[in-house]
């Protein structure tokens, strides 16, 4: 019962609903239900599957993916529940989900190659680069001009969304501007938040921000004289062997083999990703076996590492002063979320939520790469987001603790 119970911890406050249903051999609530699962069973290891059918089942989650690589080898790919409810289409381990905010990091990445290939300086003025011209009698807070593509990075770039809110959110304000018809592009958003003054000065706060991951997909644009998603494809996504992450059609529709969309606790599916302006934000959709194929290639257990070692070394080191570490040694890396290094081993990780998305991935300082996605939001409120943020901690902690993973590699039944 003890490494059952270290697996199932990875849920969190769920953890002691299965391991008590499995020591009185009573199945976990929901009268029952199994939601259907898919991939191989892995010896030792199906309280796994238990514990991630109990958080669906409690959160009205109806589809789920977990993929883990050890050593640049896929050692679990499983699928949960539903892709498409009303159809039935059960979760395979490369079915794909939206990434929500995980596309930062893919962002991120594609901003760090341009500057490995010497096109761009992470000291680099925002916009001087984009010269973009803000709305007419406008007065434009001159800070903005001080901003960099590092503090895009790790989010300093001196918008609070707590403050002023998030300008990728500015839609209503930006078609009253341009008018009812206005198809909002970057470049609407760009220029009307530019006559908005910043919440503080730009490197001295770390303060999450959509809208400094849009300012980036403009930069590779602008940049590589290629649209933001072909640069993606070709200069991040095939060097690493990742043929079927793509960006929707943006039109309400869903991409082939996407999971749909849906509000914890309802059956009706949301449309699909309308707001192609964001694409670079939480736009491209990917497979949990994608994702851990990706980590793989960042950490360089699968082979070459994707950047430079200089160009990683900057990726996961502490920002400049005067930001500073929190009192855990952790902090805001350049596309993730959470870095933390201790002599030679280091850890990243970045979440996404969006309407019908919640997913995870985190490299461990183990060399463990993990990926937990699902096709439903849950309630956004406090309670939510401390349950989720527990759940990963949960994850780290259980995978941390196995002892054994078996000895395969299933990245070559996942193409």
């Amino acid at each position: 019962m003890p490494r059952t119970k270290n697996i199932l911890s990875m849920l969190g406050t769920l953890a002691p609903l299965v391991v008590v249903s499995l020591a009185c051999g009573q199945a976990p609530r929901g009268q029952g239900m199994r939601f259907p699962t898919t991939g191989k069973e892995a010896p030792g290891l199906a309280p796994l599957d238990d514990a991630v059918m109990a958080m669906m089942r409690r959160h009205g989650i109806p589809g789920a993916s977990l993929a883990v690589a050890k050593d640049g080898k896929l050692v679990f790919a499983r699928g949960y529940g539903w892709a498409v409810l009303e159809a039935r289409t059960p979760v395979q381990p490369d079915t794909v989900f939206g990434l929500a905010s995980l596309s930062k990091s893919i962002t991120a990445l594609a901003t760090l190659k341009l500057v490995e290939q010497g096109k761009l300086s992470l000291e680099g003025r925002v916009f001087k680069i984009l010269n973009t011209e803000p709305l007419a009698a406008v007065r434009v807070d001159p800070r903005l001009y001080q901003i960099t593509i590092r503090q895009l990075l790790n989010h300093s770039g001196g918008w609070d969304r707590q403050v002023s809110g998030d300008p990728v959110n500015w839609t209503t304000q930006v078609k009253m501007k341009y008018g009812p018809q206005t198809a909002i592009s970057p470049r609407h958003l760009i220029a009307f938040t530019m006559g908005e003054p910043l919440d503080f000065d730009p490197g001295t706060e770390c303060r999450y921000c959509n809208f400094g991951y849009l300012l980036l997909g403009e930069v590779i644009a602008r940049v590589s004289g290629q649209s933001y998603e072909k640069f993606v494809r070709d200069n991040v996504l095939i060097p690493m062997g990742l043929r079927n992450v793509a960006v929707p059609p943006g039109n309400g529709t869903y991409a082939p083999n996407q999971a749909r969309r849906y509000l914890s606790g309802a059956t009706r599916e949301l449309p699909g990703w309308e707001q192609s302006y964001l694409n670079a934000v939480g736009g491209w959709t990917a497979s949990a076996v994608d994702l851990a194929r990706l980590l793989t290639a960042v950490d360089g257990s699968r082979g070459k590492r994707f950047l430079s070692d200089k160009m990683f070394a900057e990726m996961i080191a502490p920002p400049p002063p005067p930001l500073k570490p929190k009192a855990d040694g952790s902090y805001v890396g350049l596309g993730w979320d959470i870095v933390n290094r201790r002599d030679k081993a280091f850890t990243y990780f970045k979440d996404g939520s969006w309407y019908g998305m919640r997913c995870f991935m985190k490299r461990l300082p183990s060399g463990i790469n993990w990926v937990l996605m699902f096709n439903a939001s849950m309630d956004p409120d406090v309670f939510d987001r401390q349950a989720v943020l527990e759940a990963a901690k949960e994850v780290r902690e259980a995978v941390e603790r196995m002892e054994r993973f078996p000895n395969i590699d299933l990245f070559e039944e996942y193409r």
